[in-house]
């Protein structure tokens, strides 16, 4: 029997930011990890998911040359050697993930744990009697009837990432966040994609006219959206898949070469975990991050919510400081990001919900058509659009455009340190950039737009 102060299970965000900030502590830490730290973001989502994303907006970016006075001739694609790149930058990044464990005094010790009680964890070989621990273990792709992964013709995202070749057609289940951005990489190359929503629009969860605008886009790069969709039978042919979609009372029938199921992810729960769990079987914490076993807390995909890794960031460093009666705390206002073309950055509320709880609200909208910046690249299909109170008291923040994954950042902290309108348009924003956008949409709030009618 092995003591140690802080056992973490799961090496992905929440656990390893849990292990550094308990190191910081001065406390001994084990954090126990099945596959290969840094979790689903890591190897499985974020950065590999985004490393094919930048591969093909450098392809697709060719196609612009002669405009900026280069003729290019594109002889060839080998997408193997784009799924080459993608596995070089998850190396590299999983490989100082290790080093930086490593120089905190964190073991990372391989295995599945498996609770024999409250307050004994197995790992392989070995048995810990932690102080604390903290449960991330995260989430797996769900998996549909029917429609079970195979990583031949019927995919998941994670299978997905490791296809190095392209296929001619796919059509993708799901008009999540994750469709959205597989979509953007397949297109690029000119895979002819199909989504299938079953809300009524893509990025169900956004700003409507975010949603609108992005189906908007791609449609003009031949990206087809089917909203208020569903997937019906599926048969395997010689060839692919014949695909029968229903929509409207009436049935279709598609012809593809690939499927991709993105239809959320599930909670992955340690074997024999002492603590309560809540009815959609993800693990119930307290605003403390604390479960119903009160030296066992947890963190991350697996408590709910949203599944982000910047979220899960925070979440594993709070936990361990309720853990150890540091300041903590939980509620922050999160940022979502989703890296398709055109990208898209979003914060607080939508206009729908802000209507909902306040009430009257001001809404103010500014199109990239009239930004500098965003024409001179080409790219000035989107718009920034704000959400405030009555008050002027800003309560949502939605762009789409180039950069607007990182433009959202600034509106994640004019909302954490509750600015109204007036008091953010004192903020001057560097000319020409695509940011300005942001000052413009705040001064149209006000009625005091400089390049806005």
């Amino acid at each position: 029997m092995e003591q140690v102060d802080l056992l973490v299970i799961g090496g992905g965000p929440a656990g390893y930011s849990a292990a550094i900030r308990a190191s910081q502590l001065g406390k001994s830490v084990i954090i126990a990890e099945k596959e290969a730290v840094g979790g689903t973001c890591l190897n499985r989502g974020c950065i590999p998911t985004k490393s094919l994303l930048e591969s093909a907006r450098f392809y697709r970016e060719l196609t612009t040359a002669a405009k900026h006075g280069v003729t290019l001739e594109v002889k060839d694609l080998d997408y193997t050697k784009v799924v080459e790149q993608k596995d070089v930058v998850v190396t590299r990044l999983v490989d100082g993930l290790k080093f930086l464990l490593s120089r905190r005094g964190v073991e990372i010790v391989e295995g599945e744990a498996r609770f024999l009680s409250p307050t004994q964890v197995e790992v392989g070989d070995r048995v810990f009697q932690p102080e604390k621990v903290v449960v991330a273990t995260g989430t797996t792709p769900v998996q549909l009837p029917g429609l079970e992964a195979d990583g031949e013709r019927i995919f998941n995202s994670e299978e997905m990432l490791a296809a190095d070749t392209l296929p001619n057609s796919l059509l993708i289940v799901g008009g999540g966040v994750i469709g959205c951005e597989f979509a953007t990489v397949f297109a690029s190359y000119g895979v002819k994609v199909t989504i299938v929503e079953m809300q009524d629009q893509i990025l169900p969860w956004d700003d409507r006219e975010i949603s609108s605008t992005l189906t908007r886009e791609f449609k003009k790069r031949k990206i087809s959206v089917l909203t208020k969709a569903r997937v019906g039978k599926v048969e395997r042919t010689a060839d692919g898949l014949t695909v029968a979609i229903e929509q409207k009372g009436r049935e279709r029938i598609l012809e593809v070469d690939r499927i991709l199921v993105s239809v959320g992810r599930k909670p992955v729960v340690p074997e024999g975990f002492p603590a309560e769990l809540d009815g959609r079987g993800y693990i119930a914490v307290n605003e403390s991050f604390q479960t119903s076993v009160p030296h066992i807390y947890a963190a991350g995909d697996i408590i709910g919510g949203l599944q982000l890794a910047h979220l899960a960031f925070e979440e594993g460093w709070a936990a361990v400081n309720f853990a150890y009666g540091e300041p903590a705390r939980s509620e922050w206002f999160v940022p979502t990001c989703v890296y398709t073309q055109p990208e898209i950055g979003s914060v607080g509320l939508t206009e729908t919900t802000a209507r909902e709880r306040y009430g009257e609200v001001i809404v103010a909208k500014y199109s990239l058509k009239g930004n500098g910046k965003a024409v001179i690249a080409g790219d000035d299909g989107g718009f920034c659009k704000i959400v405030a109170s009555a008050d002027g008291v800003v309560r949502g923040v939605h762009i789409i455009g180039p950069q607007a994954t990182e433009l959202i950042s600034s509106a994640a902290v004019a909302m954490e340190n509750g600015l109204t309108l007036a008091q953010w348009a004192q903020v001057i924003y560097p000319h020409p950039t695509v940011s300005e956008a942001v000052k413009e949409t705040v001064l149209s709030g006000l009625g005091t737009g400089l390049h806005s009618i």
